[in-house]
Parts: C-alpha cells; sequence; structure tokens
C-alpha cells in the first residue's frame, strides 16, 4: 500500500489492516464499480476506516500524497521514486502479507492459437511476480 512519506505510519516495515482504522482507503474505481470495491476492502480485506474514491491512479495518488489517506496497490503498481512523496509499504495480515489470488479460464472447445499464447504470457507475467 502506498500513503504519504510525511504519515507516522511511513516508517513501518509492514503494517496490518486493523493499524489503519483511523486513515481512509482511497480506491480507484468508477462509479459504477465502488460498491463491489468497497465490498470487497471491507469485508475481504478488512479495511475498517472510511473509504475515498477515485476514477484515475494519479488523482488516487493525489489525495495519498497530501495525507488524505492510503492506497491500497497490487502487485507492482509502478515504481514510487523517493521523491514522490509516497512511501510502499507491505500490507499483511498475522505477519504474512496479503496476496489476491487471480484466475483465468476458457471453454474448452473455444481454445486456438490467441487464447493459447494469451494463456502463456499470463502465466509467464504472474510467474515473474512469484
Amino acid at each position: 500500500m502506498e500513503l504519504s512519506a510525511r504519515s507516522p505510519l511511513a516508517g513501518l516495515q509492514q503494517i496490518e489492516p486493523s493499524e489503519l482504522k483511523n486513515l481512509p482507503c482511497i480506491l480507484v474505481t468508477t462509479k459504477e464499480q465502488q460498491e463491489t470495491e468497497l465490498a470487497y476492502y471491507r469485508d475481504i480485506v478488512g479495511f475498517p476506516g472510511e473509504f475515498l474514491c477515485a476514477e484515475t491512479l494519479e488523482a488516487a495518488r493525489l489525495l495519498a500524497v497530501s495525507g488524505r489517506g492510503f492506497l491500497p496497490v497490487e502487485g507492482d503498481s509502478g515504481v514510487v521514486s523517493p521523491d514522490s512523496g509516497l512511501v510502499c509499504i507491505p500490507l499483511v495480515r498475522g505477519g504474512k502479507q496479503i496476496t489476491r489470488n487471480y484466475c483465468a479460464f476458457w471453454k474448452k472447445d473455444n481454445s486456438g492459437y490467441y487464447v493459447e499464447t494469451f494463456a502463456e504470457m499470463l502465466k509467464k507475467q504472474y510467474k515473474a511476480d512469484e
């Protein structure tokens, strides 16, 4: 997760969702997906506080750098440079980093060159991140 380098939490090596109860969670989402995203981060990830929504990553990062909240990010969301005003801290539960599983499905009889090539690209991308 990303938050302002000026935050009192910025020096932590890792952080639990419960430690963020007094800081709003900033979500990047469209108006149509807000309720789904809010439910996921509240009920599944376990963020206990308030939520703010932004329609772009840039707008969300501006909110975070100004100290308005923290931004949950997944994987390599783009390197946070030292002069960006943001720090990236691993989000953990019980000392283990929180992860999100992704699955790809397609009908067996809908397989072909493009589907197989795309599946191989996904496999390579996610194996590199393990």
